[in-house]
């Protein structure tokens, strides 16, 4: 079995979308042979000009606007039947994943967290045909693991996942096709790039704030402790619905799923939606008035207090010592 990556060229985000692949292909692939990269983009220069690659060799797939039943058409034909393709998290890439599985009479996955292999050896005998890829389900109560019996095996990846550093250079191009059926209903358009949330992705210190800080005034407070701490600020749907914060800041199944070094939260209950963004967190440590809040029982440390004076401390402490000996204390 080899696999590719699919990679979507029209975001602005393509190289964490190639950053994100690579560490899942790093951990679950290992052994496995890695084909050309395929890239659906308006034209090769908008892919090459990140200097960095996560395959020696690509095959563009150029369509002047992105219209999935052309970049679908173009795929399709190209595919080998026993072979694995890995989209990414966006929701071009959960779209693409699922209907190029089914076109192929394939089986697909979406927002894949893990992947297993079929035992070497063993991979005709019926014991362990296919392979298996495991998600969250049922709102990130369980974890599902779902066996793929029929290639080619289509997956998306899970949003958050680890990420590997890029090899500098460009792509070898493999080759070039020109989606034949040109989006000619199509008179004009124009984007509006969203905030970005990659900030918070690569952070390696959180303050997140929920709605037990009570009032958009109360997030002056957490705004000048994470300054304080080197830290970026986060907030749960209830804050990002209140507008305490824009939505890019949402933590979450709906918002950013993150694993920094150390996640403080204030005011949050933890839900399991909102624990789902922070569970790959190295350290979490909690304050809430609640001791019996769901977030008290994952953290590592909790606090039953009021965020505000357990901020006011912290932010003394920053100020008195060096920051690095404040993540020790934390983490103490």
């Amino acid at each position: 079995m080899r696999y590719h990556f699919v990679v979507n060229g029209y975001t602005e985000d393509v190289q964490s979308q190639m950053e994100e692949q690579k560490g899942f292909a790093q951990k679950y692939l290992a052994g496995m042979e890695q084909k050309e990269a395929i890239i659906y983009c308006r034209n090769s220069e908008d892919v090459q000009k990140i200097q960095a690659h996560h395959a020696k060799e690509a095959v563009f797939i150029k369509s002047k606007e992105y219209v999935p039943e052309h970049i679908l058409q173009v795929l399709c034909s190209q595919a080998g039947t026993e072979e694995l393709y890995i989209f990414g998290s966006d929701d071009s890439g959960m779209e693409l994943a699922v209907r190029m599985a089914a076109r192929l009479l394939g089986s697909s996955v979406t927002e894949a967290e893990k992947l297993y292999l079929p035992v070497k050896g063993q991979e005709n005998s019926g014991k362990n045909h296919g392979i298996s890829v495991s998600k969250m389900v049922y709102a990130n109560h369980m974890e599902g693991i779902f066996a793929m019996k029929r290639g080619p095996y289509c997956i998306s990846l899970a949003r958050g996942g680890e990420w590997q550093e890029l090899t500098p250079g460009m792509f070898c191009v493999k080759e070039e096709m020109i989606c034949e059926n040109q989006a000619d209903h199509i008179l004009s358009q124009k984007f509006y790039p969203e905030a970005s949330e990659d900030s918070l992705g690569h952070a390696k210190v959180i303050l997140a704030a929920g709605r037990g800080v009570k009032n958009k005034e109360n997030m002056t407070v957490i705004d000048e402790t994470a300054k304080c701490l080197g830290a970026e600020v986060a907030v749960s749907r209830p804050a990002a619905m209140n507008a305490w914060k824009p939505m890019n800041r949402l933590i979450g199944v709906s918002g950013a799923m993150v694993g920094p070094e150390i996640c403080i939260t204030a005011g949050v209950s933890g839900a399991a939606a909102f624990y789902a963004g922070i569970e790959k967190s190295k350290f979490i440590a909690a304050i809430n008035t609640d001791e019996n809040a769901p977030i008290m029982k994952m953290a590592d440390v909790a606090v039953v207090d009021d965020f505000l004076p357990v901020l006011e401390e912290l932010k003394k402490l920053v100020t008195t010592k060096n920051p690095m000996v404040i993540s020790y204390t934390i983490c103490k």
